[in-house]
């Protein structure tokens, strides 16, 4: 028994993704404050025009109508992640993910994305791009 059932009250089951938005973003987390056209410019930098923009536009639109406030430069690299971890896409993305980690470095020194989500990242793109992967 929980110290809210004690009272009579029930405290709300946290989903996975609050305690993840919590976990990047603070508690309590921003508003949303992502603003789609410039991220998807910074997106379409970060893939170096290898992505058509339409297709970049629509995996933003997506991740910016969930549940995650993402900032601007956040929702950039939230969206060419999803493009550089296609298998299909990984043979011609391989200059772009460097310069995309060398854009997230900068990023992060002007405190424009989130640690945690930077990390993830970078991570993500050392595993997939790492020679002989």
């Amino acid at each position: 028994m929980g110290l809210f059932d004690l009272f009579g009250g029930k405290k709300k089951q946290e989903s996975a993704m609050d305690v993840f938005i919590r976990a990047v973003y603070g508690d309590p987390p921003p508003p949303k404050r992502a603003k789609l056209s410039e991220a998807v410019d910074l997106a379409n930098e970060l893939l170096m025009g290898v992505v058509s923009e339409r297709e970049i536009l629509a995996v933003a639109t997506q991740l910016s109508n969930g549940p995650i406030p993402y900032s601007t430069h956040d929702l950039a690299l939230s969206v060419a992640l999803n493009f550089f971890k296609d298998p299909a896409r990984i043979p011609t993305l391989g200059t772009a993910q460097l310069m995309a980690r060398m854009s997230m470095l900068e990023w992060i020194q002007e405190k424009k994305v989130a640690p945690m989500l930077a990390e993830s990242f970078e991570n993500t793109l050392y595993k997939l791009y790492k020679p002989g992967a």
